[in-house]
């Protein structure tokens, strides 16, 4: 199946443009979370399960990337996923950060999973056996550009 016919499954109806109304974030996440899981359990394994303390920390680099417009994972002031989930108190053994940015359609949804399932480190991180930990996190800034982020832990 190519990854065209995959995408267009999973796709609503989406308006290019404009955002029509204010996104439901939250629900944004959540629906991230199940496709993630979707995926797990297609290849038989566990569940991912929701830690609040994740998402807020997922919250907080969305956030910061909306304001600061840095690339990539390290934050400028705040580093990397592992210095980031000490200063929120996360236990962890093992963690690691999925990012997404769009813009120009009203969901990132199954924009975000597609491009993380064609991204080998990406989808490593989502299949990975030993993540049973993730808190998701989307937001839109005033141009109607969704950043995404799903971290994942290994406590």
């Amino acid at each position: 199946m190519t990854r065209r016919v995959w995408l267009a499954s999973f796709m609503p109806a989406v308006a290019f443009g404009q955002l029509t109304q204010k996104p439901d974030a939250r629900a944004m996440a959540r629906r991230i979370f199940d496709r993630a899981n979707e995926l797990r359990r297609a290849r038989g394994l566990m569940e991912l399960e929701w830690f609040d303390t994740l998402a807020a920390c997922a919250a907080r680099q969305c956030e910061r990337k909306k304001i600061l417009r840095f690339k990539g994972h390290e934050d400028p002031e705040l580093g990397g996923v592992s210095q980031r989930l000490d200063r929120f108190g996360v236990k962890w053994s093992r963690c690691a950060e999925n990012l997404f940015e769009m813009r120009g359609y009203d969901d990132p949804v199954n924009f975000a999973i597609v491009f993380w399932w064609y991204s080998p480190g990406h989808q490593a991180n989502m299949l990975n056996p030993d993540f049973r930990r993730t808190g998701v996190a989307v937001t839109v800034d005033d141009d109607d550009r969704f950043f995404v982020t799903q971290i994942f832990v290994e406590a």
